[in-house]
């Protein structure tokens, strides 16, 4: 994975706020960078989004919550950005609908990217004229603004993953060498006992606000595998009939794999197969 931890300590001296800034919208380009241009378009559900959105949002998000709210006389790259790369933020605007998001011919793949740099260069003016006494307030926001790119940047790579995932003809995001099947040790369940844990952000550094507040959970007994299941354990699974057993399935579960017509792990285009053989493609 391209992305690092979230981070714990704000930056408040003016390199580290811009080497902090770039490092991060460097990663999001990073992780666009194997896809061809009819990539970038692509929403094969409702549900994701294509990567040109992506792009478009995260700088959107530095455009309205950074350059907007602290840069004197700022004026946006394009204000009709401002509706197309909203997500849900109904306080700032009016969005695009999420499900038309495909539909979205202009801007080009190119005009994003230049709107990103155009950010970006304001952010680095932003940086340079904030004074000793702003600097503290703009890495948080900064911290902010990186800790939401994080979040799409996870998002791109599983958008982008399944986007590609329908097509018959199997594109794969990058290029990279499958190892070898190893053996695997038989599964063996580690018992875990009972225990009262602390749950929730401590307020060191960094969260979001939903990861306060800390409080005690406990957590009844339980049995974890000592290692991760296998896809050998699934096709297992397939072949004996465990899409077809009620009983090895929660209830909301078993109802949407029957409605939806699984018969092999989401989804189909994913685990295909013919004559006994199986395969996965990641």
């Amino acid at each position: 994975m391209l992305t690092k931890p979230l981070f714990t300590e704000v930056p408040h001296v003016p390199q580290d706020i811009v080497s902090t800034y770039q490092v991060e919208r460097q990663i999001s380009e990073k992780i666009c960078a194997p896809l061809e241009i009819e990539d970038y378009g692509l929403q094969a559900m409702n549900d994701a989004s294509p990567a040109k959105w992506h792009l478009g949002h995260v700088t959107w998000f530095c455009e309205t919550f950074l350059l907007k709210s602290m840069s004197e006389g700022y004026s946006p790259v394009n204000p009709v950005y401002e509706y197309l790369f909203n997500s849900y933020y109904d306080g700032v605007g009016p969005q695009w609908t999420r499900a038309y998001r495909a539909h979205l011919s202009s801007p080009t793949v190119a005009e994003v990217y230049d709107f990103s740099t155009m950010v970006d260069r304001g952010m680095l003016d932003l940086v340079e004229e904030t004074g000793p006494e702003g600097l503290p307030f703009l890495g948080a926001l900064v911290t902010m603004g990186l800790n939401h790119e994080q979040q799409h940047q996870e998002l791109l790579v599983t958008d982008i993953k399944y986007n590609l995932s329908v097509n018959s003809m199997r594109p794969a995001y990058h290029d990279t060498e499958i190892p070898e099947s190893s053996s695997w040790a038989p599964l063996k369940w580690l018992p875990f006992e009972g225990v009262v844990v602390w749950t929730g952000h401590d307020r060191q550094g960094f969260a979001f606000d939903n990861e306060w507040p800390r409080h005690q959970t406990f957590v009844a007994p339980f049995k974890l595998a000592f290692r991760l299941t296998t896809n050998g354990e699934f096709i297992e699974f397939i072949d004996v009939g465990g899409y077809d057993r009620s009983d090895l399935w929660l209830s909301e579960g078993w109802k949407t794999a029957k409605k939806e017509g699984w018969g092999v792990p989401y989804t189909g285009s994913v685990w295909t197969g013919s004559g006994g053989f199986r395969r996965c493609r990641a």
